[in-house]
């Protein structure tokens, strides 16, 4: 019994002493401007996994820390971020800390353009930030309205399907999509589905345009679009989030976010739909105007679900698996269509980061995607009953990453990577075969070098090998040069991107018209010069940055001679892929914001564009030569309550289309939200949204099946309610 005792004592004098050599750091996180709490910024402590997140009234606490000397980072979207050497001793330690807010956004972080961290103003690369409070100021109920408010650089091309983006006058196929990294894959007509993408659940976005090849490989010849969703790094965060417009259009999401121990969890649920509403009661059938039951936007409903498990068994490892389930269900009209439209995508992935030290690291990912697009039958017809779903196509997605970063010196930052790519296509209808496939496989190399005080140079190679078009080499070169507050830019770049499966191989009826692949396709090769000038100072920010990219044997569809028995199936147009010599576009993007004082921002931007197929000597098809957008914002902070309210315009002049169809028409919509944040609710937080959509009720009422440049359904009005709950 006595030697029970005795080895009892020393248990607890052993974990006594142990707890004793433990160290804690707790304090307290304000806004500089007003000493106001900052509730959720994030603290960190750099090259290690270890940090935690401020509570509703900005206190935070770190225990179970080893005592050292260690780099501690505060961060908060929107504020500067703050590093701070500590030198933490056993027991407890205090340190408060005072955050400012940004200047323009300069204080970001943005990761996309090297794959390393950078601050907004200093990125070698030049980015364009998307910010949280830009985001949430907007009140978008789908990704391609909240780009057309915030970027004169995008347009989209609406349609009953999905939507075609374009960035700089080139589209869907040029431009890749990246969430939290990882591609957003596959699309329907050549259409993508943005729908997957819910702005109440984006943290920022960050662009890059141009050939972006180096890193990101095929896609990126216009650019690459980079959206970071929302993760709290709290213990505990709860969110529920609803927003209504008008046609019966609502959107609703819920996340759940836990962070306990060496364990996270991030669990995202949402919901988007609408009742549809319809332009013109007109289309065109045969030279002759009828009347016509289609809906411009059809009605639909969609939900997302999607959830991610985070591990460090290790201070400096971190793993992760992921996945996501999307569905939406397309309405049309019965007695226009005998069937809908049905989306369904399933996403998966895992990885994991080793941590070197506070620069380096290397990085495992594998991502997973397969999209599936289907008929949805709304009444009987041949042998299918009502709800019954008729697949068109099954695109499946592979990719495996490796990458590693390594800190040669302070001046000096090598990255090198390899990337292989597996795409696989099922349609018994549309494919010769009825399966076809690509691989791909990349290697890569980026240095980051600092030559002089003020100069930096990215500068890298990628090499591609593919089974099917063999071997291509990448290169980009970016530099940055840095005078008070003064940036001069340049970057000149080579992209590549082997013909799509459904280039080559997809055949598919639209509307009277027959859309073919076509295996004797070339890859598309791009070269992307531009430069850049900025002023930047705590009040006032521009950026004017010209460029021009050349894309050689650009594919795209030529009409070609009907075949037999056309006219009697009711075919009235042929239109197969083929490689254009040469195209084009060149232009100039502007962006400006200003703090007015007293409260009050301004900002907008321009981008001219002129696209044109330099061999048959005509425009690009769906490119406008002017776009512009304006913001006016109001930002007031009481005790218990702020207030946003912003004035968003989107101007743009009309679209050229080589079709019968004619131009889509130029536009100027307004839009004006209001925000409203409650705070000092315990453990609570209130936001309430409320505003006008298309304040001077603008409607692009062209007969159904014509090029639209808009198809909102005029004004309308919206509410919304956001609640947070957090430990």
């Amino acid at each position: 019994m006595q030697k029970i005792f005795l080895a009892v004592i020393t248990l607890l004098l052993t974990v006594s002493l142990s707890n004793a050599q433990n160290a804690s750091l707790s304090g307290k996180v304000t806004q500089k401007n007003n000493q106001e709490p900052l509730p959720g910024a994030h603290i960190y402590f750099s090259g290690t996994t270890l940090g935690t997140a401020t509570s509703n009234t900005g206190d935070y606490q770190i225990k179970n820390l080893k005592p050292g000397n260690y780099d501690i980072v505060f961060s908060f979207s929107g504020f500067k971020r703050v590093r701070k050497n500590i030198d933490l001793v056993s027991g407890e330690n205090t340190l408060d800390i005072q955050m400012a807010e940004s200047d323009n956004n300069l204080g970001e972080i943005v990761v996309t353009g090297t794959g390393t961290a950078h601050h907004l103003k200093t990125a070698p690369v030049p980015t364009e930030l998307i910010s949280k409070k830009v985001i949430e100021s907007t009140a978008a109920s789908e990704f391609t309205d909240l780009m057309l408010n915030v970027s004169p650089s995008f347009d989209f091309a609406p349609s009953t399907m999905g939507s075609g983006m374009k960035i700089n006058g080139l589209g869907n196929d040029f431009i890749l999509v990246l969430v939290d990294g990882k591609r957003l894959y596959g699309d329907i007509g050549g259409m993508n589905d943005l729908n997957r993408i819910n702005p109440d659940n984006i943290e920022r976005v960050e662009v890059l345009k141009g050939a972006a090849s180096l890193l990101y490989g095929s896609d990126a010849i216009a650019g690459v679009v980079n959206i970071i969703t929302k993760k709290s790094h709290r213990k505990v965060h709860a969110s529920l989030n609803a927003r209504l417009r008008d046609h019966a259009t609502y959107q609703t999401s819920a996340n759940v976010d836990l962070n306990i121990g060496k364990m996270t969890s991030n669990t995202s649920l949402s919901y988007k739909g609408t009742d549809g509403w319809q332009l013109s009661p007109y289309e065109v059938d045969d030279d002759e105007l009828v009347e016509t039951k289609a809906k411009t936007q059809n009605a639909y409903d969609d939900y997302t679900f999607s959830q991610r498990l985070g591990f460090t068994p290790l201070k400096h490892i971190e793993l992760y698996v992921e996945g996501s389930k999307y569905e939406k269900d397309l309405q049309v009209p019965k007695n226009y269509q005998k069937y809908g439209y049905f989306y369904d995508d399933v996403t998966g992935g895992a990885g994991a980061k080793y941590l070197l030290n506070k620069q380096d690291f290397i990085s495992v990912n594998y991502h997973y995607d397969r999209f599936k697009y289907y008929y949805k039958y709304n009444q009987e017809y041949k042998d299918y009953n009502k709800g019954d779903k008729s697949i068109n196509n099954d695109q499946q997605l592979s990719n495996l990453q490796i990458k590693y970063v390594n800190t040669l010196s302070e001046n000096n930052k090598l990255t090198v990577g390899a990337e292989y790519l597996s795409e696989k296509m099922i349609s018994e209808q549309r494919l010769m075969n009825g399966e076809a496939t690509a691989n791909t496989l990349a290697l890569y190399a980026q240095d980051e070098l600092t030559i002089l005080e003020n100069l930096d140079i990215v500068a890298g190679l990628r090499y591609v090998k593919h089974e099917e078009f063999g071997n291509a080499f990448t290169p980009k070169i970016s530099l940055l040069y840095k005078y008070n507050h003064f940036n001069l830019r340049g970057t000149y770049g080579l992209g590549y991107k082997a013909p799509s499966l459904k280039e080559l191989y997809y055949d598919y009826e639209k509307r009277g018209t027959i859309y073919m692949g076509n295996t004797d396709l070339d890859p598309q090769k791009s070269r992307y010069y531009s430069a850049g000038l900025e002023f930047n100072n705590q009040v006032f920010s521009v950026s004017i940055s010209p460029y021009i990219n050349y894309v050689e044997d650009l594919i795209t569809y030529q009409d070609v001679p009907l075949q037999d028995g056309d006219t009697e199936n009711k075919i009235k147009k042929r239109r197969q892929h083929f490689n254009v010599e040469e195209a084009r576009t060149k232009g100039v993007d502007v962006l400006v914001s200003a703090k007015l004082g007293h409260g009050f921002t301004a900002g907008g931007g321009y981008s001219y564009v002129d696209g044109r197929d330099i061999t048959n000597d005509v425009r690009l098809d769906g490119v406008a030569y002017h776009y512009g957008n304006v913001r006016l914002a109001y930002d007031r902070t009481w005790k218990k309550y702020d207030l946003n309210a912003t004035i968003l315009g989107r101007l743009q002049d009309e679209k050229f289309y080589d079709e019968e169809e004619g131009n889509a028409k130029g536009y100027n919509i307004w839009k004006l939200t209001t925000n409203h944040r409650f705070t000092h609710l315990g453990a609570f937080i209130l936001e309430a949204s409320a505003g006008i959509d298309n304040v001077f009720d603008y409607v692009d009422d062209v007969p159904y099946g014509y090029n639209y440049g808009t198809i909102s359904p005029g004004r309308t009005f919206f509410v919304g309610l956001k609640i947070h709950f957090a430990q």
